[in-house]
């Protein structure tokens, strides 16, 4: 008897269905920190290294938004590639989307110092936690042998002096990846909270960092993602349908 391919996977869509995603039924699953961390690209950049891609979901997100972006995804799982080739394909977004299979800590030398904007949704689980059984889960919650700190060395190696990195975490670890990006330099830290509602604390965050600048940064304003009705507000909303989340410093236009 034929195993059905599609048996271990589930078909969904994102950006108010503008996305199509096929992902594992059980294990990592894209959800709304992907489609955040991809709103928070500015509309100018051009190439985009995401580490870490998984199945695409940012990838995907930020191509569908930034039509004019070039992305390179790398991610060292194949099953996880395998999956992010045929959602390439399905979107129609070979032309913008390039996959490399491998360990972020070991790319091509000729990517150092090429990219405008680095993203990453990287494992940011603590590692003295209980590991996931599912192994997908297990990689994308905390990782195998590379550590935050490689991932923010490695971010701050592909991009390009004043170039700009976004990570998105632990509430919890903020403190730790901010130090690791200013002690590796990489400054003005841009910190935007995520909270779950208006009366709850922040459970995520994205930062926001720029190479080589060593100005302050700055606390934004952050982004509630649920009302007290259990849906989410007028400002996730229009940012699940495809909007940006503009990640400004208060010293710049």
């Amino acid at each position: 008897m034929m195993t059905d391919p599609d048996s271990d996977v589930t078909h969904d869509h994102l950006l108010n269905k503008t996305v199509a995603i096929t992902q594992p039924k059980n294990g990592y699953r894209v959800g709304t920190d992907a489609i955040l961390l991809a709103a928070s690209v500015p509309q100018r950049t051009k190439r985009i290294l995401d580490m870490g891609c998984g199945v695409g979901g940012v990838a995907l997100c930020i191509a569908k938004r930034l039509p004019d972006v070039h992305i390179t995804a790398v991610e060292l799982d194949p099953d996880m590639v395998a999956l992010a080739e045929r959602n390439i394909e399905d979107n129609n977004l070979a032309g913008q989307i390039r996959l490399l299979t491998g360990d972020i800590t070991a790319l091509s030398p000729v990517l150092a110092n090429s990219f405008d904007h680095v993203v990453s949704n990287p494992p940011y689980h603590d590692t003295r936690g209980t590991r996931p059984q599912n192994r997908s889960r297990a990689l994308a919650h905390m990782g195998e042998d590379t550590k935050l700190a490689d991932w923010v060395k490695a971010a701050i190696w592909a991009t390009k002096p004043r170039g700009r990195i976004s990570f998105i975490c632990r509430a919890d670890r903020a403190s730790e990846l901010i130090t690791a990006f200013e002690s590796n330099g990489a400054g003005e830290t841009l910190l935007c909270p995520l909270w779950p509602r208006h009366d709850t604390p922040a459970s995520r965050v994205i930062i926001q960092v720029r190479k080589t600048i060593t100005g302050p940064g700055a606390i934004l304003p952050g982004l509630v993602l649920h009302n007290d009705s259990g849906g989410y507000t007028q400002s996730a909303s229009r940012i699940m349908q495809g909007g940006a989340l503009y990640l400004t410093h208060p010293a710049r236009s």
